[in-house]
């Protein structure tokens, strides 16, 4: 981290700042080793490669600690010049945003979730200052995606106790991810209590129905939950290879040669299958299916009443599909971080998720998310 962020974090235990004592700094003035300490309570917080972490485990995080570590860079758009999923990471980000070139350039915008960091490259390419946090270990792959670039933060935290102060942002996004958490509701408030008065909130859920509501997908996951005791994802990952090389292609085939009845049947009740002209994001997509410990389901006014409970006003549905919104933090909403901080956290594992294919362009991404390859609104 470069320790012109400190301003921004706090103690997510005490709320009080933090006094950084480093250990090793690079050329640029990054913070490669070192620590953070609370100043009246004491807490410390190591910086390791770069990264301050706030949490010791990834909990129900972990499996995508694993898939980013395995596939860090599939989804960049400089991965895809010339590729069939070309510039889609970005036309994603900003359908589900609908934010401008002004409101991000020259700004500090926070991903909740961000994974390896695809959407904070994409805000980095705008100009923006871009500050990412994620339970899991994919925060080591984002900081190596973004190498000793002073303008970006990568955090390793807790999406519902995260560890910035109040209003600190210009404007905040999580795309595909609250549905992975215990408390959907109480991320978004996590992330809207960060962002200043006027800014910008955006969220993107996984909508009720479809995909994640199929008999094939649940089974597959608990079938995987069985099989990870003793295997680790060594059976997730050899089907995901046979489905994203042999079976998508194959039922692809067949849909367009007059089985698509037929063939929406087996994907529905028996084999889980997804298709998009990139072998590689076929992977991912496959993966994420069968793995997440948690992935629940929504719907839109699941989603308002969130940003109204937020503190968000001006809310509305954007066009990437009926659970991606965006709102502005009202002027005089305060989100209490001590009584978010009492809140319990159900055991929500199990619980399903969802995807809604529309024909063959829609499809979910490894950070569970989803897609419309030709700019298509998903229902």
């Amino acid at each position: 981290m470069h320790p012109k962020f400190l301003n921004l974090l706090r103690c997510p235990e005490t709320g009080e700042s933090l006094d950084l004592s480093a250990q090793v700094t690079l050329d640029n003035g990054m913070v490669w080793a070192g620590e953070l300490r609370a100043q009246s309570s004491g807490r410390t917080y190591p910086i390791l490669r770069g990264v301050p972490r706030f949490v010791s485990k990834e909990q129900y995080a972990a499996s995508f600690g694993w898939e980013w570590s395995k596939w860090p860079r599939v989804q960049f758009e400089s991965e895809n010049v010339g590729r069939p999923m070309a510039g889609h990471t970005t036309r994603m980000w900003e359908r589900i945003t609908g934010a401008s070139l002004d409101d991000v350039h020259g700004r500090t915008i926070v991903d909740f979730g961000c994974g390896p960091g695809r959407f904070l490259d994409v805000v980095r390419n705008k100009g923006g200052v871009a500050v990412g946090i994620d339970m899991s270990s994919a925060v080591d792959a984002a900081r190596n995606n973004f190498a000793d670039d002073p303008d970006v933060l990568i955090v390793q935290g807790d999406l519902l106790r995260p560890p910035f102060k109040e209003g600190v942002f210009d404007g905040g996004f999580t795309i595909g991810v609250l549905h992975h958490t215990p408390e959907p509701g109480e991320g978004l408030r996590a992330l809207a209590r960060t962002v200043r008065a006027g800014g910008w909130v955006s969220c993107c859920v996984y909508p009720e129905g479809g995909f994640y509501d199929y008999p094939s997908v649940r089974r597959f996951r608990r079938l995987h939950r069985r099989l990870s005791r003793h295997f680790e994802y060594l059976p997730a990952l050899a089907y995901t290879y046979f489905a994203a090389y042999l079976l998508a292609p194959s039922f692809q085939f067949l849909k367009q040669h007059g089985l698509r009845r037929l063939i929406d049947h087996v994907e529905r009740n028996w084999l889980v299958a997804l298709w998009l002209k990139d072998a590689q994001w076929r992977v991912l997509d496959t993966f994420d299916a069968i793995t997440p410990q948690i992935a629940t389901t929504h719907c839109e006014e699941e989603v308002r009443e969130w940003m109204a409970l937020a503190g968000c006003e001006e809310v509305h549905r954007t066009a990437w599909c009926e659970t991606s919104a965006t709102a502005v933090r009202a002027v005089e909403s305060v989100i209490s971080q001590d009584v978010q901080a009492q809140s319990p956290v159900p055991d929500r594992e199990g619980l399903v998720p969802w995807f809604q294919e529309e024909e063959e362009s829609l499809t979910l991404s490894l950070s569970g998310d989803f897609r419309s390859e030709d700019n298509k609104v998903a229902a």
